[in-house]
């Protein structure tokens, strides 16, 4: 091969550990707008973000890897509890991977349009489940949205809530079940201790549901907020969750890998008002409606799981989502009974995002779904070596309303760096035996949306 990459395409006990200490990314700009001497406001600008921070879990089957689109000024890593640094990760002039002793690691970089990411990788334990976990290191909470989440019945979560500040921080936890809106004990002001990880499994809030969508919503403080899954009910497996997006009336859940079966579209509508639902399918020659997906009613204050049925086709697909009320989706996905993965419903990727290779654990290629909800778009897929080395490239084009994959395969690639040319939506698959995982791809933290703003009259 030349340097042109070869692509093939077609069009934790204790993985409880693995309950992500989430990460948190603390934004600082370049420089803010100063006030126009005009009365009237202007739209939000993009600034250069400087510095990021971010947190990711740690224990024993657990590799952290951290990265940046381009090399940064320095950084520190600080492992929690205690503190004590981690030389491994603070090296910004490249990809690394560190085995952390304790509960979890905040890293914190600076370095002008770096873009430092974090990921963490792991294989459960039999005895927690099952399963390769893939994910990456979040940023601080607002409001987060989960769902395919469980409190019994062989089917558990676990809440992991990190506080990267000094002082601190609270949420309130609110839950849904299929009958509706749960009184969850002690759910409201949970405070973080600063500087530490706490950890809550959700059979402690509201016990025996076996499935629940969750709401986190931060109060105070400086907090970062992930799930672990784990299931050995009809199948098996341990999968982090990440947010989906916050409920609305159109959103496109992708990432979803090949087979027609075991896809189940999880909904919740934390409305008042019974919404009624449509998907159509993103595939791989068109955007079309598929038969049993047309008017879904998801009950006012409840949660609902349809099975995607085989009109959907088995192609690499993404789910386009319309609703008469907010709602918030994800699908699960378990191609087998042995493991599974969850694809969120994430924005338009509006930047460059990071796919990484090397997170200690031997994987097979990853693959990565990319979906063109509207009009044709291209990604360019660059692969790096651990030294920030550049070795082969090549342009995915993604035809309009469909879904492309392609497997990346570079000899010695530690990660791949994808920048969109065009409104797409993009998720990378993960595959070690049977284990399965998904990873639904954002921007790293380049640059970051500012308000501008005027003078008070």
């Amino acid at each position: 091969m030349n340097t042109r990459r070869r692509i093939e395409s077609h069009g934790l006990k204790d993985l409880r550990i693995l309950v992500l200490p989430v990460a948190a990314v603390v934004l600082v700009a370049l420089a803010l707008v100063a006030p126009s001497s005009s009365q009237s406001a202007r739209l939000p600008s993009r600034v250069t973000v400087t510095e990021a921070s971010y947190a990711c879990p740690a224990a024993s089957v657990i590799t952290v890897a951290s990265g940046q689109v381009r090399a940064g000024t320095d950084a520190t890593a600080r492992v929690l509890p205690g503190r004590k640094r981690d030389a491994k990760l603070e090296d910004v002039s490249g990809w690394r991977t560190s085995g952390v002793d304790g509960s979890g690691v905040v890293v914190q970089q600076r370095g002008r349009g770096s873009g430092p990411v974090g990921f963490y990788a792991g294989v459960a334990s039999k005895s927690g489940g099952g399963g390769l976990a893939v994910g990456s290191c979040p940023g601080v909470v607002d409001d987060a949205w989960m769902l395919g989440l469980g409190s019994g019945g062989k089917h558990f979560s676990t809440l992991t809530l990190t506080n990267l500040a000094d002082t601190p921080a609270a949420v309130d936890i609110s839950l849904w079940g299929p009958k509706g809106k749960i009184d969850a004990v002690g759910s409201e002001g949970i405070v973080v201790k600063p500087s530490s990880v706490r950890r809550i499994r959700l059979d402690q809030l509201a016990a025996g549901e076996l499935e629940l969508a969750m709401h986190v919503h931060r109060r105070r403080g400086s907090l970062s907020a992930v799930v672990n899954d784990s299931t050995s009910a009809v199948f098996s497996g341990t999968e982090p969750v990440a947010a989906t997006l916050s409920p609305r009336r159109s959103q496109v859940v992708g990432g979803l890998v090949q087979g027609a079966q075991g896809r189940t579209l999880m909904m919740v509508n934390p409305g008042q008002t019974t919404a009624r639902v449509n998907v159509k399918v993103i595939g791989a020659k068109n955007t079309f409606a598929p038969s049993g997906l047309e008017q879904i009613k998801v009950g006012a204050g409840t949660t609902r799981l349809v099975t995607v049925p085989k009109s959907a086709g088995s192609d690499a697909q993404a789910l386009q989502l319309t609703s008469d009320q907010p709602i918030s989706a994800t699908v699960r996905v378990a191609p087998s009974a042995k493991d599974y993965a969850y694809a969120e419903a994430v924005p338009v990727l509006s930047g460059p995002a990071i796919v990484p290779v090397e997170v200690g654990t031997k994987l097979d290629a990853p693959r990565l779904i990319m979906s063109a909800p509207g009009a044709a778009a291209t990604v360019d897929v660059q692969a790096y070596d651990s030294s920030m080395r550049p070795l082969a490239s090549s342009t995915l084009k993604i035809k309009a309303g469909t879904t492309t994959w392609a497997r990346l395969e570079t000899s010695g690639a530690a990660y791949f760096v994808v920048t969109p040319h065009g409104k797409v939506i993009g998720a990378a698959s993960y595959v070690k035996g049977d284990g399965i995982s998904s990873l639904a791809l954002t921007p790293a933290p380049v640059t970051v949306l500012s308000p501008q703003v005027r003078p008070i009259s």
